[in-house]
């Protein structure tokens, strides 16, 4: 047996050996953690079930940030999205699929409804993922992928019920109707009340310890017990995750949850792609390269067409059922849960099973560039370009706007006088206390560390047109500046100081200072409506 220390050092330097001249061309490091599973697959025998398990871990995070971007008044009005255009998808693709395999391939009935549903399903890790770091998820077409790809998860249930139907012949259909029905509303009344009043309370109590470590430790046992949850009640970890973000949506922590919990997704994550390379057999790929290449790029051809069909119907742009279509053509994570399935118990020959999932991660490694280039691609189907889709819902709800970093009492002078003059802003501080101050004030002000490169990507530094940072504390006031530099280096910062080195400091980096002993709210206001005037 290899040593686990050893396995960990021999999957990060091989990725890095892919990522490293990857990145060069800027292709997604998702494909050289396939391809680093494919190779360790093909040397090394790694015992997969651990990899798979903190691979599902990657999964968690990232359903759990996802659905702290969607809150329950978001989602209401994705009602079309989730179940009218994921419902369709999977029934229509499900059945098509399904239908192949019985009349082409000689599948029996039931195990070919079963093949053409997991084919039907879509990359939740991968497709969300790259929408998020391109920030597309908020235009039509991304909406349409989450509203679909949050059906398919949830699809996923009565496709794994229907094994078990077929599997035990004897077992009653209703019983397990019921119970997956009473599972469902079982983990719906948990997360509400956990999400709504537990998970809130726990962590600003770790908010008031003021120490980041209690902050972030208390996030991960709220996210872990959420999924754990829903496992518990036999569904997915990942519905798990989404709900409790949702909720916690609703909260001022969003933010800087949010900016913590993201290295450990992106690092689980690769996890989970490496995972998904360890299942690729390059002998067997070797042997039948041809029917494993005719598979995938039919699948992938009539999924997206398939796709295209039924948005077409409903949304008003042509350009949005194309990508839509395009981006969802892949075959999905879960697919391999249930090929693994359907190979445990012999519903299906292991020689095709092999094919259908080789298949799956082929399609996985197109998709990165499929997004990379979906407007080009759109181009070709669709000349008749159009800007109607070119905006972004901006987490922080502003643009054009004034950040302002520190609630303190100038702070939230600046705050009221901005009221006053009708200037859109968004204030940040790291004291819980100091952010429930401007709450009941009536601020706009979110609970974060600025200091934080992803908290201030998520307040919209680059379409901001000024900065004003009142915190006393120096060191953490250049890390704010120099993250807000590398964000947009043509920013206009002010900053408070009185010391003649701090001062030289600023000036060589074209941040204007303000002294400490003036009058701070009247000079920092103007020299804001100075920079908004000459933007």
């Amino acid at each position: 047996m290899i040593n686990p220390i050893l396995i960990i050092i021999i999957l990060l330097f091989i990725a890095l050996i892919f990522n490293i001249p990857l990145a060069k061309f800027k292709i997604p490091p998702i494909i050289g953690y396939i391809f680093t599973g494919i190779v360790i697959a093909n040397i090394f025998h790694i015992e997969h079930h651990t990899i798979e398990i903190v691979a599902e871990i990657g999964i968690v995070f990232l359903m759990f940030l996802i659905g702290l971007e969607f809150s329950p008044e978001k989602i209401k009005t994705m009602k079309k999205e989730v179940f009218l255009y994921g419902f369709l998808e999977m029934s229509i693709a499900g059945v098509f699929f399904g239908l192949v395999f019985w009349f082409v391939l000689n599948v029996d009935i039931r195990v070919s409804f079963i093949v053409g549903s997991a084919l039907a399903l879509s990359s939740t890790a991968i497709v969300l993922k790259l929408l998020n770091e391109s920030r597309e998820i908020s235009k039509p077409y991304g909406r349409v992928a989450l509203g679909i790809l949050l059906f398919q998860d949830i699809a996923v249930i009565p496709i794994l019920i229907a094994i078990s139907l077929i599997v035990n012949k004897d077992a009653p259909f209703l019983p397990l109707i019921v119970k997956t029905i009473e599972a469902m509303a079982s983990l719906g009344v948990f997360i509400y009340i956990f999400g709504k009043y537990i998970a809130p309370f726990i962590i600003t109590k770790a908010t008031k310890t003021k120490s980041d470590e209690i902050f972030l430790s208390t996030v991960l046992l709220v996210v872990l017990t959420a999924a754990e949850t829903a496992h518990f009640f036999g569904l997915s970890y990942s519905l798990g995750a989404f709900l409790a973000g949702m909720i916690l949506s609703e909260t001022k922590y969003k933010y800087q949850i949010e900016a913590d919990l993201v290295p450990f997704r992106d690092l689980l994550l690769g996890i989970f792609f490496i995972s998904v390379g360890l299942m690729v057999n390059i002998h067997f790929v070797f042997n039948h390269v041809f029917s494993i290449v005719l598979i995938t790029l039919t699948v992938m051809t009539l999924k997206a067409f398939l796709i295209y069909l039924i948005l077409k119907k409903f949304v008003k742009h042509k350009r949005v059922a194309l990508k839509s279509g395009f981006i969802l053509s892949q075959i999905g994570e879960f697919a391999f849960v249930i090929f693994a399935l359907l190979g445990k118990f012999s519903l299906l020959e292991k020689f095709l099973l092999q094919e259908l999932v080789v298949a799956a991660v082929i399609s996985m490694l197109l998709t990165p560039f499929i997004i990379k280039y979906i407007y080009k691609i759109a181009d070709i189907f669709d000349e008749d370009i159009q800007n109607f889709e070119e905006y972004n819902i901006f987490s922080a709800g502003a643009r054009g706007h004034i950040v302002l970093i520190g609630n303190d009492k100038i702070g939230q002078r600046i705050a009221r006088k901005l009221n006053n003059f009708k200037i859109p802003y968004v204030a940040i501080d790291k004291q819980i206390e100091l952010v429930k101050d401007g709450l009941n004030k009536g601020d706009n002000v979110i609970f974060g560390n600025a200091a934080n490169k992803r908290v201030l990507e998520s307040l919209d530094i680059e379409n901001a047109c000024a900065v004003i940072i009142t915190t006393q504390n120096e060191e953490h006031t250049h890390m704010i500046v120099e993250n807000i530099l590398d964000i947009n280096p043509n920013l206009n910062i002010i900053v408070l100081s009185e010391n003649e080195d701090e001062v030289n400091y600023y000036k060589e980096k074209n941040v204007y200072v303000v002294d400490k002993s003036k009058e701070l709210a009247e000079i920092l206001i103007n020299l804001a409506l100075k920079c908004e005037l000459e933007n």
